[in-house]
Order: structure tokens, then sequence, then C-alpha cells
């Protein structure tokens, strides 16, 4: 089964985020707790100009809140990586499973004078070819 795949990319400005994690914390935190709405908006608090894109907002606060439906409830929230683009970009990868399957959610933070600001977040299930070659290089390291 493959789940849709959003993501908002946005424009630099606004409020930004002191920490990157935690605001990634609090954004799986409402998750879990079934606050899928308030889960993007807070995700999104960093970046005033996504005020400017309510359409693309939307779309993703009903693909996130229909997940329940097509993969059932959650069960571990796990942080995959953590990679940084000199001081400056960072890309953060978690795996979530749920009763059905496990699905990828990315997040991509830039760093401005104020902090850090969101710039896109995207969650998809095409996890399964990125994790056969990884594991195929890892065996061809042994």
């Amino acid at each position: 089964m493959k789940i849709i795949f959003a993501a908002l990319l946005l424009l630099s400005s606004g409020v930004s985020a002191n920490n990157y994690q935690e605001e990634v914390d609090k954004f799986f935190e409402l998750y879990a707790d079934e606050k899928t709405s308030d889960a993007v908006d807070s995700i999104y608090a960093s970046n005033k100009y996504v005020s400017s894109i309510p359409d693309q907002v939307k779309q993703i606060k009903t693909q996130l809140s229909s997940l329940d439906d097509l993969v059932g409830e959650i069960n571990f929230i796990s942080k995959v990586s953590d990679y940084k683009v000199g001081e400056l970009f960072v890309h953060v990868t978690y795996l979530v499973t749920y009763d059905r399957q496990p699905i990828r959610f990315e997040f991509q933070f830039f760093k401005v004078k104020e902090g850090w600001r969101i710039y896109s977040m995207s969650f998809d299930d095409n996890i399964d070819e990125d994790i056969k070659e990884l594991a195929r290089k890892a065996a061809l390291k042994n």
C-alpha cells in the first residue's frame, strides 16, 4: 500500500525555533495524542509564510489525519538520523511504526540569526527500497 506523500517547501522569514529537536519532539507529542492539526501548526510555527499556503497546510493535515484509518495506531516513534549540512541546515528522519506498517517522517530546518526555521516536513511509506540499499551496502563492507 502506498501512502500519499506530503511536503511543504517554504520561504524563509518569521519566528524561528531555538532548537529544532524541541520542535520535532513537540510535533510528535501532539501527533501521538491525536492532535494532528495542532501538531502540523506547531511544526510550521517557526515560518510565517505558512499562512500564505493554507490549501497545502490543510492537505497535509488531512493526509496525516487519515493515516490512522489506513495503517492503524502508532506503536513506536524512533529517530533514525540527524544529517547536518555544515552548521546551517539539518535533515532529521524518523520512523514511526503503526499496526500495519512503518511510515518515514522527514523534517528539514535551516539556521537563521534567531535560531532554526522549518523548511519542509514530509512523510511517506517508500522506505523498503532505501532500507534494502542500505542493508546491501552494509553487507558489502563486512
